[in-house]
């Protein structure tokens, strides 16, 4: 009887502790359904996009989402604050960054991808987005829209080109970028946003490389002292002058050629503009020379006046071409 009398007691104070872990259970969870911290952060997040801090509703979110695990709730108002404020391409890694057995992820990838082909919908719509996302610095966005606007619009390809290409730029991804910039060019000759990029990139190439040189040899100063490294120095720039440059031209030379030859006058140009750098115009010169007895004079001007893309370097170019064409008429 006492047996008994202890196993109904203790079932009483079982059945009082379910129910109030019940009541705190629904306390916690709230009216959404959702654990009150959670309900907090959402609520948070939406006070702030309904003031129009979006960008800090943003931070807010990115910085909860881990704390709790990338809650679906959390992962998907970023991704709807993420696409209202054009930020496509960091939706897309959010959603790609998460575990692919998660449910949500890809609807919610469906959508950014809706979001993309609303924007390249229309021709201007797209370059207007573009632009205004390298504004924002945000490059990642604006190549992804060029990129599938080079394929919605194949007529206004020098347009995208550029854009994608001033993007590149301004991440200081240069050598792609000036890729972009010269098929912009070949497109359209008179580009002169991509002409102007291109000189402004081979100008900071050929500084970054004399840089690059100068900080070697502040840093091998400290080393091993002035004097060892001064002698260094010259002894490779003699090196570099001696064997390799003329090795290099020889090279560049051929380069030029062969792209004439098989008709690729655009590499051709762009391979003749870079050996104007050289102090040397002696191998140019004979280059031109045998350029104008396999093709007239005026083919072949028509052709440097065609596809040399930098202004200040065509007239130079002519004027080698034209007293070259002069001295072999002279000689014959």
């Amino acid at each position: 009887m006492t047996s008994y009398l202890y196993a109904m007691i203790f079932v009483m104070l079982l059945t009082v502790c379910w129910s109030v872990a019940a009541e705190n259970n629904e306390f916690e969870m709230g009216s959404s359904g959702l654990p009150e911290p959670l309900a907090q952060i959402l609520a948070e997040a939406a006070g702030l996009q309904n003031q129009n801090q979006t960008r800090d509703a943003i931070k807010l979110l990115q910085t909860e989402r881990i704390n709790f695990d990338n809650h679906p709730r959390l992962v998907e108002l970023e991704v709807q604050l993420l696409l209202e404020s054009g930020r496509l391409s960091e939706a897309k890694n959010l959603i790609e960054q998460l575990p692919a057995t998660r449910p949500d992820g890809a609807e919610l990838l469906v959508r950014i991808q809706r979001a993309f082909e609303t924007i390249v919908s229309s021709e201007k719509r797209a370059i207007i987005f573009a632009q205004k996302r390298i504004e924002l610095k945000d490059f990642e966005t604006a190549i992804a829209v060029t990129d599938l606007a080079l394929l919605a619009f194949p007529d206004q390809q020098a347009d995208f080109f550029t854009l994608k290409g001033e993007a590149l730029y301004k991440m200081n991804a240069l050598e792609a970028a000036e890729s972009e910039f010269m098929r912009a060019l070949q497109i359209d000759p008179l580009n002169p946003v991509a002409k102007s990029y291109v000189t402004e990139i081979r100008t900071t190439l050929e500084a970054q490389t004399s840089t690059a040189l100068a900080e070697w040899i502040r840093i091998a100063k400290d080393k091993v002292g002035d004097f060892i490294v001064t002698f260094l120095a010259l002894f490779t720039a003699f090196l570099m002058n001696s064997l390799l440059s003329p090795l290099s031209m020889r090279f560049r030379l051929l380069r030029a050629r062969r792209a004439f030859e098989a008709g690729n006058y655009d590499d051709f140009a762009d391979a003749v503009e870079r050996l104007l750098d050289q102090e040397d115009f002696k191998p140019l010169r004979h280059n031109f020379r045998l350029l104008l007895r396999k093709r007239p004079y005026e083919e072949v001007k028509a052709i440097f006046e065609a596809h040399v893309m930098t202004e200040e370097r065509l007239p130079t170019l002519l004027r080698i071409l034209h007293r070259e064409h002069d001295r072999m008429l002279a000689d014959a």
